[in-house]
């Protein structure tokens, strides 16, 4: 639950609204019709606050709250997209706007907490990647965060049909009593002179997806994996809850999970460990794992519902988490008195850092040996506190939604520390806690943020979500509000920005592949995967992700005269960018004969090819080229054209055997 310092309430409905909700819904309580009409005769009298003028809206035309919103109830949900407190209401806000479909309108009021926050296309973004549906309004001046004296997010305000304002709710952790109290409400005291919900309805203009737009086969990708073994990308496509493995050309090889298992929910950090692909199930609040070869999807640990446990030490399935964002695989085995294989999650729901033991797992150290079963899922670090502080003793430490994790093989875990705006390590086989780059001194503040480079806490950080190690002793980071990639030193602690980088848009993850020099960048809200070349000044592109089966082009049929001699057909493939010669284009060639269908498939390295025909009534071939352009992008194409072998023609183009047919490509 974030806070921003601009004001206390100047009455008491905030603790009287809490007594409310524990009185009607808490243990033991019940609802008692008379002590809601009680509360709503002693506390119903503020009249709310307009919407102020000249505010942008998102899903909305201008909505006034004394004007076409009167007469019918309105929760107003004062929320910043960053928050991850924000992002667990929204579901029980959702199901309480299908619960109540007349009579209600839920508001969000949207009051950045960062300064990229404030910009309405990025609001834009958030929404439909959160898949809101009901009307935004930009609070970028905190008009009215100060009219209404909210101290955190998030907060629900509850306007009744006369405009005036019956219950204010901070915090996350009563939302569902908040949303019982709406129902029990329009239930006892139905909304009265209601506008039409139609009329309502028409000044609502929907948040076009950005993806859509931009014909994107990925929509707000969050993370990103290069895996050596196969020289294959997995990517976490987020926004339409799967995961796609490509080549490193983008050509989508397979997609996870199968259509038989149970599916994803908003997906972020991923690795392959031992044949198993490991993924965040993140707003199902589990970790599961994905056969490579099947699909088929494993629960590792995670209930599905979200937990508030901030010690764990159960096993996998039933073990509740919250919200794991990211996660890495760590040997022990280097470590004297250690043992076992344990994968980090950063736990960005609880603010802390959890171990989950892949094998049993042994950790010794100041004299003390813990030892873990297979299966077992506890706290490594954090104590649950949203906060900036860093100990040599790891449960004394505090982290603020930690969103991106990468081990250095060594002795670090280095970690993206959204909410603190901070870099900060993990040291094994300790844990203890430590500052890299980025924030401030005081543990408290949450605010020190910006876009500077300089050393350790003089650099300045906005949001970051990513990080990845690099091969010497450097880190790089997605420093994603500031639109930008970062390098620190893990030795020096020095932050510096890589200028030749630019066109990003809240990048969320990175991959290295040290072989390649190359990292991989989940370039998230322009809904693509950018490449980073070490060796080139990280000069960048990006990866065409193709999905073979949508995008293959049909380009029509050519007619070559049938003789007695034709045993082959020359073609010349015409196309305007060069041929990737890292890559295996080809033809994959279907040939129709009096003996049936025969196929093959044939190389193709230059533009000129004889295919053998022999006896064939006709060819069919799906072209896969792979070309890059002069900029550096790289591409992978599909044609299908139709060779035609006839006796004799009647008003079409004919090519003689010994002619060249082209088939142009452009």
């Amino acid at each position: 639950m974030g806070s921003l310092d601009k004001g206390g309430y100047h009455d008491t409905l905030p603790s009287k609204s809490k007594s409310l909700l524990q009185t009607l819904y808490g243990e033991g309580g019940s609802v008692d019709e008379a002590v809601i009409t009680c509360h709503l005769t002693n506390h119903g009298t503020m009249t709310a606050v307009e919407f102020p003028e000249g505010a942008a809206w998102v899903n909305s035309q201008p909505l006034a709250i004394h004007g076409n919103l009167k007469g019918r109830y309105i929760l107003l949900d004062f929320f910043t997209y960053c928050c991850i407190n924000c992002m667990h209401i929204l579901p029980a806000l959702h199901q309480l706007e299908q619960d109540v479909p007349e009579g209600l309108c839920v508001v969000g009021v949207h009051s950045g907490k960062f300064s990229n926050e404030k910009n309405s296309d990025n609001i834009m973004n958030a929404v439909s990647r959160y898949k809101i549906t009901h009307p935004v309004i930009n609070d970028q001046n905190y008009d009215m965060w100060n009219s209404y004296n909210i101290i955190c997010w998030p907060t629900l305000v509850l306007i009744n049909p006369s405009g005036k304002i019956v219950l204010i709710s901070i915090g996350e952790s009563d939302v569902d009593k908040v949303c019982k109290f709406v129902k029990d409400l329009v239930r006892i005291s139905p909304p009265t002179e209601l506008l039409p919900l139609s009329s309502l309805q028409d000044t609502v203009t929907m948040v076009t997806d950005g993806a859509e737009k931009s014909d994107s086969v990925l929509k707000y990708p969050g993370k990103v994996y290069y895996h050596p073994d196969s020289n294959t990308i997995f990517i976490s496509d987020t926004g339409n809850n799967r995961v796609v493995q490509t080549n490193s050309v983008g050509e989508i090889l397979n997609k996870y999970p199968g259509p038989e298992s149970l599916q994803l929910d908003s997906p972020q950090g991923l690795l392959v460990y031992k044949g198993w692909l490991y993924v965040c199930d993140t707003n199902n609040h589990r970790i599961v794992r994905m056969e490579l070869e099947s699909g088929g999807l494993e629960v590792v640990c995670g209930t599905g519902c979200q937990g508030h446990d901030l010690e764990g030490g159960k096993l996998g399935p039933e073990q509740e988490i919250s919200s794991p964002w990211d996660i890495e695989i760590v040997s022990l085995n280097s470590y004297p008195g250690c043992h076992g294989d344990l994968l980090v999650i950063a736990m960005a729901g609880t603010h802390q850092i959890w171990g989950f033991a892949l094998t049993d797992v042994v950790i010794t150290f100041r004299g003390q040996k813990m030892e873990h079963e297979e299966g077992k899922t506890w706290r490594l670090a954090g104590n649950g506190e949203e906060a900036n502080k860093n100990n040599s003793y790891p449960h004394k430490a505090s982290f603020a939604q930690p969103s991106g994790l990468s081990y250095d093989g060594c002795k670090y875990v280095y970690i993206a520390d959204s909410e603190s705006s901070t870099v900060r390590s993990l040291e094994l086989p300790s844990f203890a806690v430590k500052n890299v780059a980025g924030g401030g001194l005081d543990p408290s503040d949450l605010f020190s943020y910006g876009d500077l480079d300089g050393k350790g806490t003089a650099a300045k950080l906005q949001h970051p979500i990513g990080v990845t190690v690099l091969s010497n002793q450097t880190v790089l980071v997605a420093d994603s509000y500031n639109h930008k990639i970062k390098v620190v030193s893990a030795k020096s602690r020095v932050v510096f920005t890589c200028s030749q980088i630019a066109g990003l848009s809240e990048p969320s993850g990175l991959s290295y592949d040290k072989q390649a020099g190359t990292v991989y960048v989940a370039d998230t809200n322009n809904h693509t995967i950018k490449v980073l070349r070490e060796n080139e000044g990280w000069d960048s592109s990006n990866l065409s992700v193709v999905d073979r089966a949508r995008h293959t082009r049909n380009t029509g049929v050519s007619w070559v005269l049938k003789q007695a001699d034709t045993k082959t057909v020359t073609i010349s493939l015409t196309f305007s960018r060069k041929l990737n010669s890292s890559a295996s284009s080809n033809i994959k060639i279907t040939r129709y004969t009096q003996q049936g269908r025969e196929e093959e498939e044939v190389p193709v390295s230059d533009n000129v090819l004889e295919l053998p025909s022999l006896d064939s009534s006709a060819l069919n071939l799906l072209i896969t080229l792979f070309t890059c352009s002069e900029d550096g992008a790289c591409y992978m194409d599909k044609y299908l054209h139709r060779i035609n072998f006839a006796e004799e023609t009647d008003g079409v183009q004919v090519f003689k055997p010994e002619e060249t047919v082209v088939v142009n490509l452009n």
